[in-house]
Formats: C-alpha cells, structure tokens, sequence
C-alpha cells in the first residue's frame, strides 16, 4: 500500500524529482491507494506526495469539488481537509 509521501506516478518512472503534470486523477489516485482512504489529507500532505505546489494541488481540488469526487471542510483558522466521500453501496 502506499501512504502519504510514498506515491511515485508512474509519470517519472520510478526517477525522482518533479512530475511533468499533476492531474485530478492523480490526486485521486494517492487517497484510494492509502490503508485508510477515508482519513482526510491536507493540501500540503497531497503536493508533499505528488512533489509538486500546494496551490497546483489547491487546483486540482477545486475541479474534484466541482464534479462531486471529493468534499473538503475547514478546520482550524486557515487550514482545509480533504477526503473521498464514501457513498451507500460503495
């Protein structure tokens, strides 16, 4: 299983460094390959494990928001939390 800081796309196949791009399918991706996909993750736990921007992850959370993949909740003064909602059947 992969957990948070662990994900390697194979975009880079298997090379370090950056991904040549980010997309929502890949944020997906790293919550249904953890051990507990509902704990939700921050923005900054994601781009930690995608090696990319916070704000380029921030993106590809509002087009998951916008299509109904993922919810988010505020918690703290400034801080956000993401999950994939589990639905009945699922």
């Amino acid at each position: 299983m992969a957990h948070v800081g662990q994900f390697m796309s194979e975009d880079t196949d298997g090379k370090p460094g950056p991904k040549p791009k980010v997309t929502p399918p890949d944020v997906l991706k790293l919550f249904e390959e953890r051990e507990d996909r509902a704990e939700p993750l921050t923005a900054s736990e994601v781009a930690d494990a995608l090696n990319c921007s916070r704000r380029t992850v921030g993106r590809k959370f509002e087009q998951l928001l916008e299509q109904g993949d993922v919810d988010s909740k505020k918690v703290g003064g400034r801080s956000r939390v993401y999950w994939v909602p589990i639905r009945p059947g699922e």
